[in-house]
């Protein structure tokens, strides 16, 4: 079985020193002359334990992500990484936009970063009724962040069992995702997202391309950087995988 798309990533950042990605991220932004961009706060949701701080739902393949872009209005998502096409029910095979009574969006793709690659299963919920604010100042259970059909999507499909009433949310971070720009040999437009917390600073450049022309893409994506002279993190650690250490690490002892 084939996804019908490929999100190809490069982080772009020196993880290993956190004072000099700030300054990466910079001049990267100067270079790339990327516009626009409102802020988002991005919240995660994990399964935190003192004296045992570790990525526990990470760790298994599940992302707990809730994303505010106005005051009222933003989406959740439950994403399945890595995934693998046995693990999803049939229903669940097929990419489904949210249209109509469906608002729910079902989306499987392959995720490429580096030499890693692997499948991504994810449904989002978008809304506008302040769920994420409310669930902040209240401290309203996770299940409420998330639809019906989602909460059935992860019990169904997980690699293990996930009790929402055990996990918490995270503290907040700060994401901008600026205008989509062209570069040359890419059809598809590519998308910066900067995330900031505490001392941590990324920038993420990503295209989409279709499975066979995915190759051809990533060489030329990587081409554009070494022609801006991007300081490219060799790692590729995700974002994702970075901030929940992090902000783990801070809230266990």
């Amino acid at each position: 079985m084939r996804p019908e798309k490929v999100e190809i990533k490069v982080t772009l950042a020196d993880a290993h020193d956190p004072a000099a990605a700030a300054r990466h991220v910079e001049k990267a932004i100067e270079r790339l002359e990327l516009q626009g961009g409102d802020p988002w706060t991005v919240v995660f949701c994990e399964d935190i334990t003192d004296a045992a701080a570790s990525t526990a739902l990470l760790d298994i393949g599940v992302v707990l992500r809730v994303r505010g872009k106005t005051a009222t209005a933003g989406d959740s998502t439950i994403k399945l990484r890595p995934s693998r096409w046995s693990q999803l029910d049939p229903e669940y095979f097929e990419n489904v936009d949210a249209d109509g009574d469906n608002v729910e969006d079902l989306k499987i793709e392959a995720d490429w970063a580096g030499e890693k690659r692997s499948l991504a299963a994810s449904m989002t919920v978008k809304w506008s009724d302040s769920r994420l604010a409310t669930a902040s100042a209240d401290g309203r259970p996770v299940t409420e962040l998330f639809s019906k059909k989602q909460l059935d999507f992860l019990a169904t499909c997980s690699v293990g069992r996930v009790n929402l009433a055990a996990v918490s949310m995270l503290p907040p971070i700060t994401a901008t995702r600026f205008e989509e720009f062209t570069i040359d040999g890419l059809t598809s437009k590519v998308r910066g997202e900067r995330w900031r917390v505490d001392g941590l600073d990324f920038l993420e450049l990503s295209i989409v391309a279709k499975p066979k022309a995915a190759v051809a893409a990533q060489a030329a994506l990587t081409a554009f950087m070494q022609q801006k002279q991007l300081p490219v993190d060799d790692s590729q650690v995700s974002k994702t995988r970075r901030v929940l250490e992090h902000l783990i690490a801070k809230s266990t002892i």
